[in-house]
């Protein structure tokens, strides 16, 4: 963030400068009227003519540094807003898996929209502000002081009381703006939950109870809310009745100094020409500070993202290098692994295995005890914590993290489409997909009879998260994608689990196809998808407790056989 500020700061410079030359422009066109007026009141002659010349040549000047200055400060802010935008979703797109695990997605998307409209606030709004009040400060009082010192000692004087008040409703303020957002992360979760879960929602009758959680979330906020508006309304008031007091003060002062003969009286009009373009400025500075604080709160809460650190891009193996067959695809050594948010209890706990290339090996076991998790530990989404994992032959920490995960293609049963087309989805397998390639993967995965049957065929589109789509056409084309990316190891988690019988025919053919040549690894749901796996492994405790295939395993009569018979 503060590097988006520093990388445009060359128009702040010129809105400095702009704003600089405007109050210059202004306070001479100023002075050329004072002396005028002592001209006038001392009896001599003043040829108005030779006025009108200089007065027209400085308005002409002060519109053209307006507009410029103006221009500059939006193109300023425009442009930092565009660089932290762009540059926190890089940095959010590079964080590990754990940081999403530990923050809500409301925490995450009101930051990405509500806290950075409030940070565009700062530097559309209360940045430029500040620096244009400190810029006619600087420019007015070096003039009030070459015309009488003492008049900027009794304007200065005056101000401490706004300072200290001002600091004071400041601090309640960000106080109440930071529980104000928390409460505004509790309302997009729960907008987010209830939008996701509308089906469910819907199904259980639940939506008295969503009503329920949103109107106590949203009671809350106006209680912040209606706090930080009387805080701000009184410092308001308190700042207009602060104002008021220097104006008096200053104007009788003035009037004295002219009384006593140390200023003319031109110069006593020019200073209060002066003085009410200072008070405003001045009482702008002051309190900038309220709404620097509230924004802060934003500005922090953005900056707690840019501080987490980003995932590591792992090792110096930048592509999948040439192994012979006897070099396993896969292997674990007492690999340990723990999530942060799960209290220390360890999901893996020493497990052992190995994955022959060009087989396919299969994992089963009871619900929690950890399959899905050798799935994100295999792709390098979360770090093991012990043990070792071996990749090709080559320690998985020497592998860089884009061509080890490249060695990877995943069919889930819960996939995920982008809301594009049905094009899109499949070529994001591949970059640079023709559309060849694309109707290629999709004819493999038995998908493009009903995609060109579509009035809009590849162009058609699948909606948000593919609702558009039965859950076999979206899974076949998760295939597709799967078939164009062409890794050598194909992680299967059950995708035929959640199908109709015609649909999971045509899955499982895909599959069959997909699968060819390939390294597979499968997480089993239903045994009975993995009868043909040379070998399957029995997760039990974050342990692998049995391992053979289909038949020795019903011959031990274990947990494998156990489980087949419940079916």
């Amino acid at each position: 963030m503060v590097k988006a500020g520093l990388r445009n700061g060359y128009m702040l410079l010129l809105f400095i400068l702009f704003s600089f030359g405007l109050n210059k422009i202004i306070i001479m066109g100023n002075d050329f009227i004072a002396k005028a007026t002592d001209l006038m009141l001392s009896g001599q002659p003043v040829d108005f003519s030779s006025f009108i010349v200089p007065l027209l040549c400085m308005i002409a000047l002060g519109t053209l540094a307006a507009y410029l200055k103006s221009i500059s400060g939006s193109h300023y802010s425009a442009m930092v807003q565009r660089d932290v935008r762009a540059s926190l979703g890089e940095h959010i797109m590079k964080l590990p898996f754990s940081y999403f695990d530990e923050k809500g997605t409301g925490s995450i998307i009101t930051r990405l929209i509500s806290d950075i409209s409030e940070m565009g606030r700062f530097f559309s709004e209360i940045l430029p502000e500040l620096l244009v009040n400190i810029v006619i400060v600087a420019t007015a009082t070096s003039y009030v002081v070459e015309m009488d010192a003492a008049l900027m000692i009794v304007l200065f004087a005056s101000y401490p009381v706004m300072l200290v008040t001002a600091d004071k409703l400041s601090k309640q303020l960000a106080r109440l703006m930071k529980k104000l957002r928390t409460y505004m992360d509790s309302r997009t979760e729960l907008a987010y939950d209830a939008i996701q879960g509308i089906t469910v929602g819907r199904s259980y009758n639940l939506y008295k109870l969503q009503k329920e959680k949103i109107y106590t979330v949203i009671d809350n906020m106006v209680a912040q809310g209606c706090k930080s508006t009387r805080i701000s309304s009184l410092a308001f008031v308190i700042r207009n009745i602060l104002t008021t007091i220097p104006i008096v003060v200053c104007y009788l002062f003035a009037l004295h100094e002219t009384m006593q003969g140390k200023i003319t009286v031109g110069e006593m009009l020019a200073f209060t020409v002066i003085l009410s373009r200072i008070l405003h400025p001045i009482g702008g500075v002051v309190f900038c500070i309220n709404d620097i604080r509230e924004t802060g709160v934003s500005l922090k809460r953005i900056q707690e993202i840019y501080r987490q650190p980003e995932e590591g891009k792992g090792g110096s193996i930048h592509k999948i290098p040439e192994t012979s067959g006897s070099v396993p695809a896969v292997e674990w050594k007492d690999v340990d692994f723990r999530y942060a948010a799960g209290n220390g209890h360890p999901v893996l706990n020493g497990m052992s295995f190995s994955v022959e290339a060009g087989e396919q090996t299969a994992f089963a076991g009871g619900s929690g005890e950890g399959k899905t998790t050798i799935f994100k530990l295999l792709c390098g989404f979360y770090e093991k914590q012990g043990g070792q994992y071996f990749l090709f032959g080559h320690p998985f920490e020497e592998w860089g993290l884009e061509a080890a995960r490249s060695c990877f293609s995943e069919v889930s049963q819960n996939v995920f489409l982008f809301p594009e087309t049905i094009r899109q989805n499949v070529a994001c397998g591949k970059e640079n997909a023709t559309d060849e390639e694309v109707v290629e993967a999709c004819k493999n995965a038995n998908i493009h009879d009903f995609i060109i049957s579509l009035p809009d065929g590849y162009e058609t589109l699948v909606g948000e998260r593919g609702v558009r789509l039965s859950g076999g056409q979206r899974q076949r084309i998760s295939i597709a994608r799967a078939f164009l990316k062409d890794a050598p190891i194909l992680l299967l988690d059950e995708p035929t689990a959640s199908v109709d019988v015609e649909s999971e025919e045509k899955i499982q053919e895909a599959v069959e196809r997909i699968a060819a040549g390939r390294t597979v690894i499968v997480i089993a749901h239903r045994l009975s998808t993995i009868k043909k796996a040379k070998q399957i492994y029995v997760v039990s405790g974050g342990r692998i407790a049995e391992a053979g295939n289909h038949e020795a395993l019903l011959e031990k009569q274990g947990i494998y056989a156990e489980m087949y018979a419940k079916g």
